[in-house]
């Protein structure tokens, strides 16, 4: 008999089955509303090979070889855009104070795109990840500070930052609500996190049905969020200022109903992925 674990976000074990994917069964709380993957596999190995690396460390540019890294790095240079208008709002708003030691913490950097397109709009940055393959790639091709470190470590260490970033790490958590009581730990006063999920409640996954193509990976996601139950997790974390964000990555491959389509999924909470900020 199968043990299924109970919801991540409020402890009740009464789910409603939503779907069975092979062996992975994703459940949704009675309680809560969160959907999470009941019986997550063994992760002890899984994230070594989570990171296919076939591409050189000059090949991340806008005009790459390789179309998907190229996106990556539109998809980066609009983060590093966000963030500069973040700063420069909270600036007029007497939130902010620009300082030379300003710090930048990305959590699940994986091969260091973010991280190196930060580091060319200027910030000082760091980076942790559990891929030991993913990190020796972004140190040997862009001389990143990132290492293995776990968020205790961090909290151990007594480092704080003044802005935090989770590009598609949330849903890879086990316990989202326990693990982003310490990143709120290890952000400065008057810092803010950014997260960025897959859209449960996107247009994407609706159509897609049984599917469930293009951000719900059994093996590796656990926790699978709508804007309501992001924001649930986290004010249940301990962030009080939450407020969900317009980045809806325009591409000028994708065409113009692509791009407006998905400015207007964004609108509505809609689109693939969700953004949010909290502080």
């Amino acid at each position: 008999m199968i043990t299924m674990r109970v919801c991540p976000n409020c402890g009740n074990k009464g789910y409603k089955e939503r779907i069975r994917e092979k062996d992975f069964i994703i459940g949704e709380c009675e309680e809560c509303g969160l959907t999470y993957l009941l019986n997550p596999p063994d992760e002890k190995e899984i994230y070594e090979d989570y990171y296919t690396i076939e591409f050189k460390g000059d090949d991340y540019n806008k005009d790459s070889r390789f179309a998907h890294l190229s996106e990556i790095y539109e998809i980066n240079r609009q983060r590093v855009a966000f963030i500069k208008t973040l700063l420069e709002n909270n600036a007029s708003a007497g939130a902010y104070k620009p300082r030379n030691d300003f710090t930048l913490l990305d959590i699940g950097c994986g091969t260091g795109l973010f991280l190196k397109s930060c580091t060319d709009a200027g910030f000082s940055v760091t980076g942790i990840d559990v891929s030991m393959n993913a990190l020796n790639f972004a140190r040997d091709n862009y001389n990143l500070d990132v290492s293995k470190k776990t968020l205790d470590d961090l909290l151990k260490e007594g480092k704080k930052y003044d802005l935090i970033t989770m590009w598609h790490v949330l849903e890879h958590i086990m316990n989202p609500v326990e693990e982003l009581k310490k990143v709120k730990g290890i952000l400065k006063e008057g810092g803010l996190l950014i997260v960025e999920v897959p859209n449960l409640n996107s247009i994407k996954f609706r159509l897609s049905g049984k599917k469930w193509k293009g951000g719900n990976h059994p093996l590796y996601h656990r926790t699978f969020f709508t804007a309501a139950t992001l924001k649930e997790t986290l004010s249940k974390s301990g962030f009080t200022k939450i407020e969900t964000r317009n980045l809806p990555y325009i591409l000028d491959n994708k065409g113009l109903l692509y791009n407006q389509s998905k400015k207007l999924f964004n609108k509505f909470s809609a689109d693939a992925f969700l953004d949010v900020t909290a502080s």
